[in-house]
This record gives C-alpha cells, sequence and structure tokens, in this order.
C-alpha cells in the first residue's frame, strides 16, 4: 500500500538495512492518506472519547514537528465554543487534557478574536492547542524517496492479484502492471498489508479475516485562507467542526457516514450543507464564501466486541492493530490497520520492529531520531509555489476565480 503508513514503513526499513518493494495499485495516497484534513492533531479532539489515541497524537505531534518540519505548519490550534455548547463537555476540557498530558491553554474571548478575525463574536470560550497542517503528499513522497535512494523498488497502479501459500507461508505473489496488462510474481521473506481500508480484501487473499468500517468523510475548499491556525468546535467530535489551513486555502469538514464499500465514493449536496450549517456557528463567513472543491475519503475503522451494533462511528475508537496471520495459517504476513494520520510514523515503527524480529535482524529503529530529508521530490506540492509573487500582492477581497 503507497499510503502515508506504506511509504513510512518503506523509509523506516531502508534505515534498518531491509530491502522491500512497495506496490500499489494507484498511486501515492490515492486513498484515506490523500483525501483528509492535513491536520496534525494534538491529541485534544480525542480527550474526551479515545484517551489512548489521544496521547498517541500528541507524543507524534512533538517528534514530528522536530523530525520533519518541513512538512508541518506550526499554526496551533484554536479551540472554540459557541452559546448552546454542550457546557458539561466545555468544563471537562481542561481536565481531560491534563490527564492525557496535552498542553490546552485558556484564551481570553477578546485576545482569540483578535487572533482569528473570523471568529463568531458569540464564543464563550477559547483555548490553544499543539494542533497543525501537515501536508500528508510531501511526508509521503519524502520517505518513498528516501527509499527508492536506498534501492527500494516502487511499483504504482499494480494490483495484487493472489497469493501462492505452501509451508505455511506465502511462497510468492502474483500481481498484475493495470497500465499494460503485464503479470509478474514478487517473491520476498515477509509481506506487510498496509493497505488502508482495502486491508480486508489483501488479507482475504490470504484466507484471513479482517472487519472494517468504512465510514466516509466529506471535506470543502475554499477559495481563500480565512485563518491562522486550525479551528476546532470545542464539542464531542461532530460534522462541520474542522477548519484547517492549507497553504492558500482552508479545509472544513468532516462528514461521517457509515458505506458498505470504500470504492468510488463522492460528496453528496446534502453533506455538504451540513458541514457548513454545522461550521457557520463558530465562523459565520463560511456561510458566504466561496468553495472551490469537495472530496471524500473512507476512514477505516476497525470493528472491535465492544463496537458491535455502534452507528455512531466517531464513537469507535481512532487506534491501530498490528496484526499477525500466524494465527490464520501463514508467518510472514502482517497486516497494519487503522490509525491516523498524525501516528504513521509510530504505525510504521511497530511494523518494522516486528517484521526485523521475523527476519532475525537486530536494528532499532532510526525515525524517531533522525530527521526526514527534505528533497527536490516534494517541493512541487508547496502551495502558490508559481504564482507566489502574485498572491503575495494579492487583496483579500480580490477572489479568485480559478
Amino acid at each position: 500500500g503507497g499510503g502515508i503508513t506504506g511509504t513510512a514503513i518503506a523509509r523506516d526499513l531502508a534505515l534498518r538495512g531491509v530491502n522491500c518493494i512497495l506496490v500499489d495499485r494507484s498511486h501515492i495516497n490515492a486513498g484515506a492518506s490523500g483525501a483528509n484534513h492535513g491536520v496534525l492533531h494534538s491529541g485534544a479532539r480525542y480527550v474526551a472519547s479515545d484517551p489512548d489515541s489521544s496521547r498517541e497524537c500528541k507524543e507524534e505531534n512533538e517528534l514530528l514537528k522536530k523530525l520533519a518540519p518541513h512538512c508541518i505548519e506550526n499554526t496551533g490550534g484554536l479551540y472554540v465554543a459557541v452559546k448552546g455548547d454542550d457546557e458539561k463537555y466545555l468544563a471537562d476540557f481542561p481536565y481531560l487534557c491534563a490527564k492525557a498530558g496535552v498542553p490546552c491553554d485558556p484564551v481570553d474571548i477578546k485576545d482569540a478574536l483578535e487572533m482569528e478575525p473570523v471568529l463568531s463574536k458569540d464564543i464563550i470560550a477559547a483555548y490553544r492547542t499543539e494542533d497543525s497542517s501537515i501536508d500528508p503528499f510531501r511526508a509521503s513522497f519524502e520517505n518513498l524517496a528516501y527509499a527508492i535512494k536506498c534501492g527500494h523498488v516502487f511499483m504504482p497502479y499494480t494490483m495484487v492479484e493472489g497469493f501462492e501459500i505452501g509451508n505455511r507461508k506465502i511462497q510468492f505473489i502474483r500481481v498484475r502492471n493495470l497500465l499494460t496488462g503485464q503479470e509478474q510474481t514478487i517473491e520476498a521473506e515477509q509481506v506487510v498489508n498496509a493497505a488502508g481500508a482495502w486491508v480486508g480484501q489483501v488479507a482475504a487473499l490470504a484466507d484471513a479475516s479482517i472487519e472494517i468500517l468504512f465510514s466516509k468523510g466529506s471535506l470543502l475548499v475554499t477559495n481563500s485562507r480565512l485563518a491562522r491556525h486550525v479551528l476546532l468546535r470545542l464539542r464531542p467530535p461532530s460534522d462541520g467542526d474542522v477548519l484547517c489551513p492549507g497553504g492558500t486555502v482552508s479545509i472544513l469538514g468532516p462528514s461521517s457516514v457509515r458505506l458498505e464499500s470504500p470504492d468510488n465514493i463522492k460528496p453528496t449536496t446534502e453533506e455538504v450543507d451540513l458541514i457548513i450549517d454545522e461550521g457557520v456557528p463558530i465562523v459565520p463567513s463560511l456561510r458566504q464564501c466561496r468553495y472551490i472543491r469537495a472530496f471524500a475519503g473512507a476512514r477505516p475503522l476497525i470493528a472491535r466486541k465492544k463496537t458491535e451494533g455502534t452507528t455512531d462511528d466517531r464513537k469507535i475508537s481512532r487506534g491501530f492493530d498490528l496484526i499477525d496471520h500466524s494465527a490464520d495459517g501463514v508467518e510472514n504476513f502482517i497486516t497494519v490497520a487503522g490509525g491516523k494520520l498524525s501516528i504513521f510514523r509510530l504505525m510504521a515503527e511497530r511494523a518494522s520492529d516486528q517484521i526485523c524480529a521475523r527476519l532475525e535482524i537486530v536494528a532499532s529503529c532510526r525515525t524517531r531520531h533522525e530527521p526526514l530529508p527534505s528533497t527536490l521530490h516534494g517541493t512541487w506540492t508547496e502551495p502558490g509555489l508559481a504564482p507566489k509573487t502574485w498572491l503575495e500582492k494579492q487583496k483579500p477581497d480580490d477572489l479568485i476565480l480559478c
């Protein structure tokens, strides 16, 4: 899988001297890794619903800001509540953040409005957090660029057709190039399934079963950047409660709709209307601003016993699982599933630890300490790179038409 987790595993293994082949049926970040807000979470969003994920996000937020600053805009976050929001949640928020070790500082209402003039005059509370904006495309390209530099192979537009299994091991993998139709076989000592929303389909090729719930999240792109900080509604996670700056634009969302399949998903008019309606109470100008695009991704959530019967996907853990398929009769096959963009490095570390243990390679993780190199491969993702001079001179009320 060529998403943020797969490319991070490739780099982690490269740093440990383990060669690999990365296969994806499309291209880099074609799934959820390329269809998200681009928020590097501080952990504050999950302090009530998922404290373990909250702590992981907090730790990875601090690490990534040191190790990959060229992929991150350290905007900071502002959690704000308006009249009518859940007062108990508002009262508990600073205590829960402190309990999880997540930095959270109260901000005077007047100061918050000076920091972000787009905020509603009806806000009743504000807290500053360490949420920031991350470019998931640049992070993936930089991870992959390093792996390729070390001799790894990347095979885009390549579909895994099946596994040949013998003696409780995958002997080789049958793949097909979707552009040319050419078929090949790959022999590998270990096989890692990091296919995101499609991990269940890949696992099924080895007669293994993983139950994944698909939660569709739709997002809107504004025609200009509305705020400097990541703005978040101070209430339990819900629709339209995050406005994230991304270069020259802002991204508003998300929604949450249960799906049967992660393929061919698109935003609906109803979702767009709902997202805007929910965002307006904290940023009134969202009612009048121009939206230039809408997109949707499928969150792959791991179905667990305690989630049976749950219809609200926001109550399902954002944690990840590392699944050993020895119990399914395949000893050289693992799956890494679930998780969030913010903890991609940690997911790759845990998966690479297990791979190296199986290969009897004694090599510790280096991504926890070694900076992610900045290369020319990722610079094209820099927003506004070509028309930078014009953008710097642009007046705030000069609408970008195209």
